[in-house]
């Protein structure tokens, strides 16, 4: 997914305070990220930066996909991350500059890691039928979209390295008390995602336990204790309904962050509940991120827009597309950028 929010750092002092225990409600902004669609942008917010080497996080939908309108983002590059797409309803073609073209559907995590670079586009597969115009349309298509794309930051040691996508088989999932948990990436309450990143990391989705697997069926009553790493931060952020922790509540448009030095968390879910757990060590490497690239110095943002801008360069390759369409980075800000740490 492609932002167009340029300006996604402001220039706030680095926050002198030790993350140890703290918890922030983070309120999310919305962002447009192409002429037809809108998200709920959680991270990075003016008061934390990342968590762990999650540094991005979009929310979207629930959206009907009936009318038309669908989301619809062209080709555009990405430097020195992984993008995490995970979907609740609805069906996203992807398509790269290495030849994939894959379905990302409900339970099954897309990773796609940039490397030095890679292209790709993203577009709601609309059902059979829909009035409106559409880049892709079939039988399968799914009538709701509703969703959250991440980012992970790669740390220095493997962010020039091959660019690489999979689609992962489907997430496996258990109940913990009253909770079901389906991990796309990491460990937890015994299960292993199929997703490992190059530094330690957690994504998940909780919501009301359900009969057998967690994704749908008989309700519980959504109340659990997880066991945490004591030192790993963590986001909990709503893709519906609410979650409660330490007498604080959370709904959608909103993430809530947790601190280092927690071994566990009890967690209450509304019955509507559907909410990702997001987790990982301190990612004590400054980075820039800017557009859709993450570097560490302000020449190699430039240097990495002004290439892919060129048109035709190897480091990021071409998608196949319909009608050629590509989009085009933005103009840089007046002033130079610079590489900020997790914190605000």
């Amino acid at each position: 997914m492609s932002s167009t929010e340029t300006d996604v750092y402001r220039d706030v002092a680095d926050d002198p305070r030790e993350c140890g225990r703290e918890l922030l409600v983070l309120d999310a902004v919305h962002a447009r990220i192409s002429p037809r669609s809108e998200v709920l942008r959680v991270l990075p917010h003016r008061d934390r930066r990342m968590v762990g080497a999650w540094c991005f996080v979009d929310l979207y939908g629930p959206r009907p996909v009936t009318d038309g309108d669908a989301m619809h983002v062209a080709p555009h590059p990405h430097t020195g991350l992984q993008t995490v797409s995970w979907l609740v309803s609805g069906r996203v073609r992807h398509r790269d500059s290495l030849g994939s073209v894959a379905d990302v559907v409900p339970g099954r995590v897309a990773v796609m890691t940039a490397g030095a670079g890679i292209a790709h586009s993203e577009d709601v597969v609309v059902p059979a039928g829909s009035e409106g115009e559409a880049v892709d349309r079939g039988d399968e298509g799914a009538a709701v979209l509703h969703g959250a794309q991440l980012w992970v930051a790669l740390p220095d040691e493997q962010r020039w390295g091959a660019k690489a996508f999979t689609l992962h088989e489907p997430a496996p999932s258990t109940v913990v008390d009253g909770v079901g948990v389906a991990v796309f990436s990491g460990a937890l309450a015994g299960l292993v995602g199929p997703e490992q990143a190059f530094t330690p990391l957690l994504g998940a989705e909780l919501t009301p336990a359900a009969d057998g697997d967690g994704r749908g069926g008989a309700r519980g009553d959504g109340r659990a204790r997880l066991t945490l790493e004591a030192s790993y931060e963590h986001l909990l952020a709503p893709l519906s309904g609410e979650v409660t922790v330490e007498g604080v509540t959370v709904g959608t448009g909103q993430g809530l962050f947790l601190g280092t030095h927690r071994a566990s968390l009890e967690v209450a879910l509304s019955p509507d509940a559907r909410v990702l757990l997001l987790r990982g060590t301190p990612f004590e490497e400054e980075i820039v991120m800017w557009w859709n690239f993450v570097g560490r110095t302000h020449e190699e943002v430039v240097e990495a827009r002004e290439r892919w801008n060129a048109g035709g360069d190897p480091r990021f390759g071409e998608v196949d597309y319909p009608d050629g369409e590509r989009l085009a980075a933005p103009p840089l800000p007046s002033v130079r950028l610079r590489a900020r740490g997790r914190r605000r």
